[in-house]
């Protein structure tokens, strides 16, 4: 692993991030190791990928020093919230924000940040063809992600935004 360059995964465990862990994992001559970062890591899909090979490194979105120090080190960084898990806006654009600010700070050189579209660039908020949420969305878990981008250049993280409207999952 120490010839590799590391990747750091968020939401290891989950849908998206759990598809790139084994991904890279499936590709030995690549040239990237894989850093899986969970909030469990004694979790039976954490342990899974720790068997399979990847570092196992605990992490949580809501704290920004276990992500600087998780992302310590690592070439490059997958960066992904889970608006579902809570369905606030606000947190998706404060783990965001963690997220961006730890990047930079332990020196990842790339970052990949899993949006969506913000939809009221499209439908404005005093478009009555689709109801307005919590007084300043369309879409709520679309618009919040969409509307975090900046937070990736304010923070100076050089970065891919992979626009993922859906995805599959194997």
């Amino acid at each position: 692993m120490a010839d590799k360059r590391i990747i750091a995964v968020v939401g290891a465990t989950g849908a998206q991030g759990g598809g790139l862990v084994r991904a890279i994992l499936q590709d030995p001559s690549g040239g990237f190791a894989v850093r899986a970062l969970t909030r469990n890591p004694k979790s039976d899909r954490a342990a899974e990928l720790a068997r399979l090979g990847a570092e196992v490194v605990e992490a949580n979105l809501d704290h920004p020093e276990s992500l600087k120090r998780a992302f310590q080190g690592a070439h490059g960084a997958y960066c992904v919230t889970n608006f579902w898990e809570h369905f606030s806006p606000a947190k998706e654009m404060a783990q965001a924000a963690n997220m961006a600010k730890a990047a930079t700070e332990g020196g990842v050189t790339h970052v990949i940040w899993s949006r969506l579209e913000d939809t009221r660039r499209w439908v404005p908020l005093d478009d009555d063809r689709m109801p307005t949420l919590m007084t300043e969305y369309k879409v709520p878990h679309f618009d919040a992600k969409g509307e975090a981008n900046h937070l990736f250049a304010d923070h100076g993280a050089p970065t891919t935004f992979l626009l993922t409207s859906f995805y599959w999952i194997t």
